[in-house]
């Protein structure tokens, strides 16, 4: 099988690189993948293709176009879209019947508002009536807990309204028995690969190991193995990971088209790389 290992020219993480020579060593006289970046792409889709993508980017338009060629793409763009903007999440977790968040979606407002505008929106009263504060105001698109923030009132939801500067937003309730941490499946298929727990950096609510926090390996229940696969096919997903808020029953926080794994092989010491192209190498 001929594949491309797609990857962002301008995304630059140690963990990623590590991530993408993993998977190019687990390939090895199994898969003939090659690893190429996004702008080349583009530039040679009139040139001889693979018969699979393995995205480890977001480039929804780049996936798209290698699709309408007849590439088999995992993930597909469809599914790298719903999970890239939380605010499509929540809607296919809701039409799936899937426990998560009570959350409000900030409206398309065509440009920034200002702060006597947001004041005025029926928006922000329907925040404040429906879920409260403390509440998550996140950005719907963005990556490693970048964009989140508690807020406590409607002053200070307004803030980070106005500061998004019309870029979409979304609004959850805050869970206090999560906050700090989480728990994450990582899924290849329908099999659960490696789990574990993320705690936080001391007094941060988000529990991002990118922020200084920590992870230990973690034996999922059932029930969440469950809803994590249910998660995965209401999103069209084939690899990623779930993040479960810690709560006494399952109730997904987030869920992931391009998780780093580095972080949750060195924790469980599973080789996540070499369970996906075990996965690829599979597909008919």
């Amino acid at each position: 099988m001929s594949a491309w290992l797609v990857t962002n020219r301008w995304l630059h993480w140690d963990k990623f690189e590590t991530q993408f020579n993993q998977l190019l060593a687990a390939a090895d006289g199994r898969v003939d993948m090659r690893r190429v970046h996004t702008d080349w792409v583009v530039s040679h889709l009139d040139g001889k293709l693979p018969q699979l993508a393995l995205i480890m980017d977001k480039d929804v338009a780049t996936t798209a176009q290698l699709e309408s060629l007849g590439v088999r793409c995992v993930n597909t763009a469809k599914a790298i879209a719903l999970c890239d903007n939380k605010a499509y999440t929540h809607a296919r977790l809701t039409a799936a019947g899937i426990a998560h968040p009570r959350t409000v979606v900030a409206p398309l407002t065509f440009r920034p508002l200002t702060a006597e505008e947001w004041e005025a929106s029926e928006f922000v009263d329907a925040v404040e009536r429906t879920l409260g504060f403390p509440a998550v105001a996140k950005h719907a698109v963005g990556s490693w807990g970048s964009g989140v923030f508690l807020v406590h009132s409607r002053a200070e939801l307004i803030e980070v309204l106005t500061k998004a500067a019309g870029a979409p937003v979304l609004v959850e309730e805050f869970v206090a028995g999560s906050s700090g941490r989480d728990a994450r499946i990582y899924l290849v298929g329908d099999t659960p690969v490696a789990a574990m727990r993320r705690f936080g950096a001391e007094g941060d609510f988000r529990a991002n190991i990118t922020g200084g926090g920590r992870a230990e390996a973690w034996n999922p229940p059932s029930e969440y193995v469950e809803v994590a696969r249910q998660a995965m096919a209401a999103l069209g997903l084939e690899v990623g990971s779930v993040d479960f808020l810690d709560a006494s029953a399952p109730l997904v926080g987030e869920v992931n088209s391009n998780a780093q794994f580095v972080t949750l092989a060195e924790t469980t010491g599973i080789d996540v790389a070499a369970q996906v192209i075990d996965y690829l190498e599979a597909l008919p």
